[in-house]
């Protein structure tokens, strides 16, 4: 098994924390982190842009969804001008749903990597990016996807349903490099091309909801 090499870790702590004491993050080496940090991410070494060897340490789907979850964060911060902490709320316009309208399908993909496709059309300067979380909360809802516990690996996890599985969303169980196990959920060109159709409603459906939560807050 591979490790991930000390100096790329060190390359990635200096640019997330130098200067953060001071509650600002220096722009350049903020950039410079959500280099790696996609890199990582997308499956490529974050130093030379190759693709690392399917036995790396990098390739474990803890570690991918960590970067993902990584990225989101640091974006916040870039979109705030390296700001870390509450600041105004965002004047961004909300994701553009004109922009699935390029949407094509490249393969089967994790609900991540297929959120990162969508989000490749949008500028996030002007626009916020679309988040998973908003669509896979709207699949349980309609019953596509289950949160349950699994006796096996002991925690709650998330499965397609046969609803799902008719849709095109499959899960099965992997196990890491670590020796861990863990349900990957696949979604195919089917279930891509069915999100894209329905995002617009999903996000609709959010947006209602976010503007009731905001309404509540003012009682």
């Amino acid at each position: 098994m591979q490790v991930l090499d000390t100096s790329i870790s060190d390359m990635l702590l200096e640019a997330i924390t130098e200067e953060i004491s001071m509650g600002r993050v220096d722009l350049d080496k903020l950039e410079r982190a959500l280099v790696y940090v996609d890199r990582i991410a997308e499956g490529r070494n974050p130093v030379n842009n190759t693709p690392y060897q399917e036995d790396s340490v990098l390739d474990d789907p803890n570690v991918i969804r960590c970067m993902f979850f990584i990225k989101e964060v640091l974006t916040e911060v870039k979109n705030n001008n390296g700001f870390i902490g509450r600041v105004n709320k965002s004047t961004k316009k909300n994701f553009p749903v004109d922009t699935l309208a390029s949407f094509s399908y490249l393969e089967d993909k994790t609900i991540t990597k297929f959120v990162a496709q969508l989000n490749e059309a949008v500028d996030e300067n002007e626009y916020q990016k679309l988040s998973y979380k908003v669509i896979t909360d709207w699949l349980k809802e309609n019953r596509y996807l289950q949160e349950m516990q699994d006796v096996q690996i002991g925690k709650r996890v998330t499965l397609s349903t046969e609803k799902g599985n008719e849709a095109g969303i499959t899960h099965s169980l992997q196990t890491s490099m670590s020796g861990t196990s863990y349900y990957r959920v696949i979604y195919n060109r089917e279930a891509q091309e069915f999100l894209v159709n329905m995002l617009p409603e999903i996000l609709g459906a959010e947006q209602v909801g976010e503007e009731c939560r905001t309404a509540d807050d003012l009682f």
